[in-house]
């Protein structure tokens, strides 16, 4: 008996001193100190939950927001914003993770309870990619999340290379409209999706232009100004022709290049407004298209 206390001991022993505690900035700058091994998450942006999935540590999450797609199978906590803290304090977690901008101010609501936040707000790739390490930090797996970073960046490296040697490009504009044509989203510099174009070896018109977080809106003045090869719409469920009805029958447009020659893309907009890893295989996707419509 007194040896199987001792060893139990031991393995207390050990355990208690494996865990070395980890400081880390994130991505509002803040640091956040990690006393001890994170066991209960409850992930407050869906976007995050990926990450946790694709490094198999599903089990450490308690909690997620009614519109998480990656997990499912656990607590609702309800919306993104405003937070139900009281039902996230019920989970006792050991950190909640939410993302920056409209989520800013639930940051002072969760530590008002003492309770841990960690914001991750990529608008880059790498900084996808860093975000990605970063949970892998917080999971306890380090080594398994850098690995699956450098992996997602060779890959969009090598599409990268691949256009290169491109003697045209086509010129490209992203389109998000709703009801009319009359004001529509796009990304410039400081986007992602601005990024993923140039990779995908497309040029974006926007590029020479920014807004919050690279996004901002444009007026159809515009779109028959520049005349692109190529516009990009997206789609949110199966069977969405929203946005791409619009540009297809715009009276504005009928002149358009891209229009006239049916080269009006939908692409995946679950995929293009989430920072996690879906933007590399979205990448593929938009280079498979700008290949076959160059």
């Amino acid at each position: 008996m007194k040896k199987v206390f001792l060893a139990v001991l031991l393995v207390l022993t050990l355990s208690v001193f494996a865990f070395k505690p980890v400081t880390l900035v994130d991505d509002l700058g803040r640091i956040v100190t990690f006393d001890k091994e994170v066991g209960r998450i409850v992930v407050a942006a869906p976007a995050i939950s990926d990450f946790i999935v694709k490094l198999g540590a599903k089990e450490k999450v308690v909690g997620v927001t009614n519109f998480d797609s990656y997990i499912t199978d656990v607590e609702k906590i309800g919306n993104m914003v405003p937070l139900n803290v009281e039902k996230i304090i019920s989970l006792n977690p050991d950190v909640v993770l939410l993302t920056g901008g409209f989520q800013e101010g639930e940051i002072s609501k969760l530590e008002k309870f003492g309770i841990k936040a960690f914001v991750l707000n990529a608008t880059t790739l790498n900084e996808v990619f860093r975000d990605l390490s970063l949970v892998g930090v917080i999971l306890g797996k380090d080594k398994t999340a850098q690995d699956y970073a450098q992996k997602l960046r060779t890959r969009m490296l090598n599409i990268a290379k691949n256009t290169f040697s491109w003697k045209e490009k086509p010129r490209v504009i992203y389109l998000s409209a709703y009801g009319s044509v009359s004001q529509m989203w796009t990304c410039g510099t400081g986007s992602y999706l601005n990024e993923i174009i140039a990779y995908a070896g497309g040029i974006n018109i926007t590029a020479p232009y920014t807004g919050n977080n690279g996004w901002f809106a444009i007026g159809p003045e515009f779109v028959v100004k520049e005349n692109p090869d190529i516009i990009l719409v997206p789609a949110y469920y199966p069977g969405d022709k929203g946005a791409y009805n619009l540009i297809m029958n715009a009276e504005q447009f009928k002149d358009v290049k891209a229009v006239k020659e049916g080269k009006v893309f939908i692409i995946d907009g679950n995929k293009a407004s989430l920072p996690n890893t879906g933007l590399i295989n979205l990448l593929g996707e938009i280079n498979k298209l700008f290949s076959e419509n160059k």
